[in-house]
C-alpha cells in the first residue's frame, strides 16, 4: 500500500508538472537570473607592476578582475513565430585577483572593487525543442555602469565616480519546463574611463585611465 501511495504522488507530481508546462508555452514574463562571472581581456589581465595609492587607477589599464557572482532580471515577450524581444539590467561584481590583493594587504590599503551594471535590450529566438526543454538564443545592445569602489588608507582615499559606456550582449541556452534556464553569455562593457571622483591627498599621480572590459556569464534563470 505504501509503494502504491508512493507511486501515485509521484505520479500527481509529474502530472502537475507537465499541466504547468502546457500551460506556460508562452514564454513571456519575467525572469531572475543568478551565476559566476569571469573578466577577459584586459579586465582579467595583472599589471606587472604597481604601487597602491600611485599608479593604480586601472593597474595601467590592467584590471586584474578575478571570477565574481551577478544578479539580474529580465522581462521577455516572444511572438507566435518564436522571435522575441527582452529587456533586462544586471549587476556583475568583481574583486581583484589574490597578487593584487596581497600587494594591498602588505600596504595596509583597503582593497577596490569592480562593479558593472550592464542595461540591456534586444531580440531572441526559441523554439520548442521538446515538451518539456526549449533552446534559445538571444543578443541585445545598451549601456554599462561602472563603478571602481573607493581605495586607499583612512587619511588617504581615493574615491571614483561612476562611467557609463556602450555595451553589447549575447547568450545561449536551454530552459527546463518553462521555469529554470541555464545560459552562457558574453559580454562587452566597453572602453570604460577610471574617473577620480574625490581624493583626500596630494593628486599629482590622479589622472584619468581607461579600461577594456569583457565578461563571460555562465546564469540560472528562474521564471515567473
Amino acid at each position: 500500500m505504501k509503494k502504491f501511495s508512493l507511486v501515485l504522488l509521484v505520479a500527481m507530481l509529474l502530472g502537475g508538472v507537465m499541466t504547468v508546462s502546457a500551460q506556460k508555452r508562452d514564454h513571456h514574463g519575467i525572469s531572475v537570473h543568478v551565476g559566476g562571472v569571469l573578466p577577459v581581456q584586459e579586465f582579467n589581465n595583472t599589471p606587472a607592476y604597481f604601487l597602491p595609492g600611485v599608479n593604480d587607477r586601472a593597474f595601467n589599464g590592467k584590471g586584474a578582475a578575478m571570477f565574481g557572482a551577478s544578479l539580474g532580471l529580465k522581462y521577455n515577450y516572444v511572438f507566435d513565430f518564436g522571435l522575441g524581444i527582452f529587456a533586462s539590467a544586471d549587476l556583475m561584481w568583481n574583486m581583484v585577483n589574490k597578487s593584487v590583493r596581497t600587494t594591498y594587504d602588505n600596504a595596509s590599503c583597503t582593497k577596490p572593487m569592480y562593479l558593472n551594471v550592464p542595461i540591456l535590450v534586444g531580440a531572441n529566438y526559441i523554439t520548442d525543442f521538446s515538451d518539456i526543454v526549449d533552446v534559445w538564443a538571444e543578443a541585445g545592445i545598451g549601456c554599462d555602469l561602472f563603478l571602481k569602489t573607493s581605495e586607499g588608507w583612512s587619511n588617504s582615499t581615493i574615491k571614483y565616480m561612476m562611467n557609463p559606456a556602450f555595451a553589447v550582449g549575447v547568450g545561449a541556452g536551454v530552459t527546463f519546463i518553462d521555469l529554470i534556464s541555464v545560459g552562457v553569455h558574453y559580454y562587452w562593457l566597453g572602453r570604460q574611463s577610471v574617473k577620480v571622483d574625490g581624493v583626500t591627498y596630494d593628486e599629482t599621480y590622479v589622472v584619468p585611465s581607461k579600461l577594456r572590459i569583457g565578461q563571460g556569464a555562465l546564469k540560472v534563470g528562474f521564471h515567473f
